[in-house]
């Protein structure tokens, strides 16, 4: 389909070449870009892929997990990280390109396990990396992002015991909240490893708006690149099952973390558009209280254009600051 370049979004596949950009090729932030750079005012492309995993990505998948449980149980009998393992290992899981919504959809189906360390360390990997790609990061960071999720939950194994349990004393609490400086203490403290991918474990569980921890860091403290891996994190978590509450489903997941001023607006946005959360043709809720069905893209595609079911009316959501999308049906 032939679109404007104000209704292209991150995900795309272009279908024919233009300057620089070669047919086949996923559009990035850096791509619109450029391509907004060069004044181009129309180009082909295709829909966001939205699919399952193959049989083969499916087990290619599995495998990693299994590997990265015998990391695990290592850890449990006090064998050291090896850095040089967690490099071999996160290239290897990051040389195929799943979409978005093929992982979620595994992640989001697995069955409840007391020990949900080891699947979610796969799973944040995969959708950091992801959002950061689509963002138009480079490489080296989108590595980072993977050996940081690889480690950030290493001090697990070593209260394992508690990883499934629903009640904690005060004292167990505030071990807990001290995993994130546990778990980077257990990096080699040599340069093995870049000095971001210790700040993106320490701060994966703090918030923009200062609600987070081990430090309650606001987002002008915060490493410019842990907003999206907070947001790769808590999706996660919101989305697999776990022993103590019931999963949230992505929507959900989404607009839980967007009503909060506690994630970045960025990371969401992509998390949404690739996950084909605002696509043309979805009946959407308004706060308004008004149903109606997606017509249009923006740029801001979490402000599309809407028309009413009832009367028609359109509603362009960039220009109603008070008006959002509040649920999909």
């Amino acid at each position: 389909m032939r679109l404007a370049i104000s209704n292209v979004h991150v995900g795309m596949t272009l279908l024919a070449s233009v300057s620089s950009l070669e047919a086949g090729l996923k559009l990035t932030n850096e791509h619109l870009r450029l391509l907004r750079f060069l004044k181009v005012d129309a180009i082909e492309v295709a829909p966001v892929e939205r699919r399952r995993f193959t049989h083969e990505e499916e087990q290619e998948v599995c495998a990693k997990i299994l590997q990265y449980e015998r990391h695990y149980n290592q850890w449990e009998e006090r064998i050291a990280p090896n850095p040089y393992e967690a490099l071999e290992f996160v290239h290897q899981l990051f040389r195929n390109d799943y979409p978005l919504s093929a992982v979620v959809a595994f992640f989001t189906d697995q069955p409840l396990r007391k020990n949900h360390v080891i699947h979610h360390a796969i799973y944040r990997a995969l959708i950091a990396k992801s959002l950061s790609k689509y963002r138009g990061d480079e490489h080296r960071l989108q590595f980072d992002y993977g050996v940081a999720s690889y480690f950030a939950d290493a001090s697990y194994a070593k209260i394992r015991k508690w990883s499934h349990m629903r009640y904690f004393t005060k004292m167990e609490r505030e071990l807990l909240y001290q995993h994130p400086l546990v778990s980077a203490s257990m990096l080699p403290k040599d340069e093995t490893l870049r000095q971001r991918v210790a700040k993106l474990i320490i701060e994966h569980h703090e918030r923009l708006d200062g609600s987070g921890f081990p430090h309650r860091l606001e987002e002008r403290e915060l490493h410019p690149a842990s907003p999206l891996f907070i947001v790769a994190d808590r999706f996660c978590q919101l989305t697999a099952p776990r022993t103590f509450r019931q999963a949230l489903t992505p929507e959900e997941a989404y607009f839980y973390m967007w009503q909060n001023e506690a994630y970045d607006e960025e990371a969401l946005t992509l998390l949404a558009t690739l996950l084909g959360f605002f696509e043309v043709g979805r009946n959407v809720v308004l706060s308004s209280g008004v149903r109606g069905i997606i017509q249009h893209y923006t740029p801001r595609v979490e402000q599309p254009i809407v028309i009413a079911e009832q009367d028609q009316e359109t509603y362009d959501l960039t220009r109603l600051e008070e008006v959002r999308i509040i649920a999909f049906q």
